[in-house]
């Protein structure tokens, strides 16, 4: 039962990770900035792509999480 709601909680943050990645202004940084959120210019992202760069960070933190208690979870249980 544990494991059903770790991996609907899981569901739910890949779920907003994957649009926010999708959404993320990259047109001239190209697709390896889109992966990994690199960019070739030294100045930061202004206003609302900052704010979204920050939260997708901790929502992959806490998908990395997430997913570490889950594994340990299905090896004790």
């Amino acid at each position: 039962m544990v494991l059903s709601v770790m991996h609907i909680v899981i569901l739910l943050v890949v779920i907003p990770i994957i649009s926010i990645t999708l959404s993320l202004n990259t047109k001239s940084e190209g697709l390896g900035a889109a992966i990994t959120g690199a960019s070739d210019t030294y100045r930061g992202a202004v206003g609302v792509e900052e704010q979204k760069r920050r939260l997708l960070e901790r929502l992959c933190y806490g998908f990395v999480a997430l997913s570490l208690i889950a594994v340990v979870l299905t090896n004790f249980f």
